[in-house]
């Protein structure tokens, strides 16, 4: 899907054609939005209609010319991404050295010295941070000095899902796009021609919080599966079956970041199941009569305090230099098996 145009973009693409036809393209774009956007597609689109010898009307890469063939086989010269190791496909998977999940001060290093080195193809040097979020803070107070001084026909692409993570010095020199999920009229298709069998497009987009590629990902069998794990995991704390270390082992495991957005939609359900019985407003209308049984075992007050845990819990699980095995523990020490212990543990998740 990299590089295809989808639907829901079309306006900010407009803008931004727009912008680069009057020949005001920023030097820096810090493409911001909830996860499953496409922020990464559209980065990609953009950067490769940029380094196309043969754009069409609409800024369009043609796909046949030389330098999208280059840039589709990963090895464009004026063109680079930065990622933290852990998710760069070129390491190897069996390297006895621990991967990195932060983008370290090294790799904008090299980055600022590939901007330095004139354009091969006489256009822009484009480089893709993604997720820039996971910068390292001396790896962002590097990118400032470039940020401030951009070389001539640079471009910096920074994709992020928490933009509040970035510096704010980082955040200001940039221009922020923002995406939104696009409008049931607009998604509801587009996911319905890609979808196979009995699965219902509308429930999907409304278990991802209308992120249509999220609700394609959650589409596939594997994934479906994760989560029925994790709810029955955490069914079993909340009965006392299971202890929390336990359950944390099993939650730990994975998408850290899509468990606990699954965790967090569950006690956003709970909360609405609790005030209106019939809701028709979930965010899972598949899980409605096992909501409704965790419903029924805790007082109002008690799910909103677990959703704010919840919350907390995710900002505290994606700090890059955090016990994750731990958060998750303390959390699942508050489930309505261990009252004794909910005051306490919702003041510390909170910090």
């Amino acid at each position: 899907m990299s590089g295809e145009p989808l639907p829901w973009h079309d306006g900010l693409w407009r803008q931004l054609q727009q912008r680069q036809a009057a020949g005001r393209l920023p030097h820096a774009l810090l493409l911001t939005g909830p996860a499953g956007l496409g922020k990464g597609v559209f980065a990609r689109r953009l950067a490769q209609g940029l380094l196309c010898e043969s754009p069409d009307a609409q800024g369009n890469a043609c796909s046949h010319c030389r330098a999208c063939h280059l840039f589709q086989a990963g090895s464009h010269p004026d063109y680079t991404v930065i990622c933290p190791e852990e998710e760069h496909k070129g390491i190897e998977n069996n390297s006895p050295k621990k991967k990195s999940s932060v983008i370290k001060i090294d790799q904008i290093r090299d980055f600022c010295i590939f901007l330095g080195y004139t354009s091969q193809y006489g256009g822009y040097k484009i480089v893709l941070l993604e997720p820039a979020d996971r910068l390292h803070i001396n790896a962002a107070n590097s990118l400032l000095k470039t940020l401030e001084e951009p070389p001539v026909n640079s471009l910096l692409l920074l994709v992020t899902a928490q933009p509040a993570r970035l510096p704010a010095t980082v955040r200001s020199r940039c221009q922020v796009i923002r995406f939104k999920p696009p409008s049931p009229k607009v998604a509801v298709p587009w996911l319905a021609s890609r979808l196979s069998g009995k699965l219902e497009p509308a429930a999907l987009l409304n278990v991802a919080s209308g992120a249509p590629l999220a609700a394609l990902a959650y589409a596939s069998e594997a994934r479906w599966h994760r989560r029925q794990e994790l709810m029955g995991s955490y069914e079993q704390v909340i009965v006392g079956q299971i202890d929390p270390i336990q359950a944390a082992e099993t939650w730990v495991q994975g998408d850290l970041a899509e468990n606990l957005r699954w965790l967090i939609s569950w006690h956003i359900d709970l909360i609405r199941l609790k005030m209106s019985p019939d809701s028709t407003h979930l965010n899972n209308p598949d899980l409605r009569p096992v909501l409704r049984d965790w419903m029924a075992q805790q007082s109002p007050l008690r799910l909103f305090e677990r959703l704010d845990a919840a919350i907390h819990l995710h900002a505290l699980c994606m700090l890059t230099q955090t016990n994750t095995q731990l958060l998750l523990e303390v959390f699942f020490s508050g489930s309505p098996a261990n009252d004794e212990s909910n005051i306490f543990v919702n003041k510390r998740i909170q910090g």
